[in-house]
């Protein structure tokens, strides 16, 4: 049960710290003079500031969660890695997809969320593609030494 509370920790700190480094890049990008967690549109949502901030984070925390545990899906050896793949891949947009809104990315019309499908999937790929050559690569080096034996 332990090992279970450390990854829900550390998952959703994880998620806290990302969630923050990309806001502040986003604050830092658009010059503003106040701090928003999120849209503009988000925080106006709330009678303070500091009631957007505590929910941001906790959204960031669940996102977190969602991609540390949606990655041992990859973990059921029993499942061919297409399974695997396609599984990983719509927990990740359903969740995401879901916090997304929730969290106020994007105004919620057919336009911006074709945008965000297009961009989640474009990053998806990059990474399983990258992921694919890196275990590869991996497995080749595990292929040469096993022949100098």
């Amino acid at each position: 049960m332990s090992k279970y509370l450390k990854y829900i920790f550390n998952f959703a700190a994880t998620g806290v710290l990302f969630g923050l480094i990309i806001s502040l890049a986003f604050n830092y990008a658009y010059g503003t003079s106040s701090y928003y967690p999120s849209a503009p549109n988000f925080v106006d949502h709330f009678e303070h500031a500091l009631n957007a901030v505590s929910i941001s984070a906790l959204l960031w925390a669940t996102i977190g969660e969602l991609f540390g545990f949606g990655s041992f899906i990859f973990s059921i050896e029993q499942w061919s890695l297409r399974k695997r793949t396609v599984i990983n891949f719509v927990t990740y947009y359903l969740g995401l997809s879901v916090l997304a809104i929730l969290a106020g990315w994007f105004p919620l019309n057919g336009v911006n969320f074709a945008v965000f499908t297009l961009i989640f999937v474009a990053i998806y790929v990059t990474i399983w593609l990258y992921s694919s050559y890196r275990a590869r690569k991996e497995i080749h080096a595990i292929n040469q030494k096993i022949k100098k034996k």
